[in-house]
């Protein structure tokens, strides 16, 4: 499957960068039909930006599993020192329990802004 939307990665470490970005490192597996084994088709370190999404990333420990949501990869060439960088990067994911189901992103109530709709809670309907 490797590294894309709806995949299923497995934490490894976890690396606060600043209120915008958590690095985690973390691996894809897909289980191979002919001899029953895992095998990891993707490793790396993935860049998990945006103030909610690097606040939620921040709160995964080592073992979690999550599955990515809305991700890119970009690539970068720099002449000079003839070398490529590869740039991952997730914009939403969600943590998925034990049993395989997912737990939606959500913005704990403390972090939400509440804004007046202007409208009286003393209407007729």
């Amino acid at each position: 499957m490797g590294f894309r939307t709806g995949s299923y990665a497995k934490v490894w470490e976890v690396k606060t960068d600043s209120d915008t970005r958590t690095t985690l490192r973390i691996s894809v597996s897909r289980k191979n039909k002919q001899t029953d084994q895992y095998e990891q088709d993707f490793s790396g370190f993935v860049q998990f930006v945006g103030t909610a999404n690097a606040a939620q990333a921040a709160r995964l420990t080592s073992g979690a599993t999550i599955k990515i949501g809305d991700c890119d990869v970009t690539t970068r060439y720099v002449a000079e020192t003839k070398v490529t960088y590869t740039n991952f990067t997730v914009f939403s994911f969600e943590e998925v329990n034990q049993y395989g189901s997912s737990q939606p992103t959500v913005t704990p109530p403390d972090e939400m802004e509440f804004v007046d709709s202007g409208e009286s809670d003393d209407l007729p309907y």
